[in-house]
């Protein structure tokens, strides 16, 4: 692969450090900033449902520099096909975005001004006091935050995989450009998750709801792929479903592979299933530690604990089929994985 991106003057664009391990740090800038023109470029297409897609039918493009996820994410909430995001869900998505804001801030060259700073650190107290009152009024917000911080850990950790992997790609260079053919490449190849068939159900999250869970969900009776966790969610459901989604089928479609949350949900029991990561980040030290990434963009750490404290053709950009796999705590508070000797009969590196 050649050299990812160009050189930029660093004094004449706004760049972000990353630490890209062995001491070494590199210095990122956009290609270009999408405008709303970009968005809504003829280029772009909208489906049956209203979701945008850019010219190469992608939600989340390096090439268009576009990011139509947050907003399909709405459309599905405002057409009834998923549930739509609770006053605490909310709260906690925007606390945790303000929090990774003001960690993005504190790497940016040049620095935000100090008026800005003060602005994003009002916004995180608001939305943290707002949670606070939820929880004072009874709301389980603790699980709630914790998956928002946890999704917007997962978009900053695509980052510094993808400065990784430029980094090594590219052996000296210091400055780099995001956006355009070579960094699509870079993460098609080693930090996009594995793709769940379209043709194929999830047998443990609900279609609706998104609960992950580890009882086999029952399944609408006409298009035999949408899976509900109860039949209030089937309810709710139905109408968009039918109009946008469920088309008539006579064959019950093949399950989709597990994630790291179908994992996490059976307490550190075998899951029965077969969980499919990409190996984004390398975290090695003294054993083999990987950042995996699964088909819904949860990130979580596999540690080797194999007799040579490592999984023999383990590395960035490689796929893990693991059969049975079983979540394991760290204790430095991460999750994941802990490879044991014995589970490597069960995986798979391709």
């Amino acid at each position: 692969m050649g050299k990812s991106s160009k050189k930029k003057d660093a004094a004449s664009h706004q760049g972000i450090s990353y630490d890209v391990g062995g001491g070494n740090n590199i210095s990122v800038t956009k290609a270009k900033k999408p405008t709303i023109s970009d968005c809504l470029s003829s280029k772009n297409h909208i489906d049956d449902v209203g979701r945008m897609f850019c010219e190469h039918n992608r939600d989340y493009c390096h090439i268009c520099c576009v990011d139509h996820r947050l907003c399909n994410r709405h459309i599905e909430e405002n057409t009834g096909i998923k549930k739509k995001e609770t006053e605490t869900e909310n709260a906690a998505r925007m606390y945790a975005t303000t929090l990774r804001a003001l960690r993005g801030m504190e790497r940016m060259v040049p620095r935000p001004s100090k008026e800005v700073f003060e602005q994003n650190r009002q916004f995180r107290d608001d939305f943290k006091e707002k949670l606070d009152r939820l929880a004072k009024a009874g709301e389980d917000v603790q699980p709630i935050m914790q998956r928002a911080i946890d999704k917007e850990n997962n978009d900053e950790l695509d980052m510094n995989a993808m400065m990784q992997s430029m980094s090594v790609l590219n052996p000296g260079q210091t400055e780099f450009e995001m956006g355009g053919e070579e960094s699509q490449k870079i993460y098609d190849e080693f930090v996009k998750g594995p793709e769940g068939k379209e043709s194929r159900a999830d047998n443990y999250t609900c279609s609706y709801c998104e609960k992950a869970g580890t009882v086999t969900l029952q399944r609408c009776s006409r298009c035999k792929k949408a899976s509900y966790c109860s039949r209030e969610c089937q309810v709710a459901a139905w109408p968009a479903h039918k109009k946008n989604e469920c088309v008539k089928s006579k064959i019950e479609a093949k399950k989709l592979g597990l994630t790291w949350e179908q994992v996490e949900a059976h307490e550190g029991e075998t899951a029965r299933g077969t969980l499919e990561v990409k190996a984004i980040k390398d975290e090695s030290m003294t054993r083999q530690v990987f950042q995996c990434k699964d088909r819904v963009g949860m990130c979580r750490r596999i540690a080797a604990y194999t007799k040579g404290r490592k999984i023999t053709g383990l590395k960035t950009g490689a796929t893990i089929k693991w059969k049975n796999p079983k979540f394991h705590y760290f204790m430095d508070g991460s999750s994941g994985a802990r490879i044991e000797e014995e589970d490597l009969k069960n995986i798979t590196i391709v």
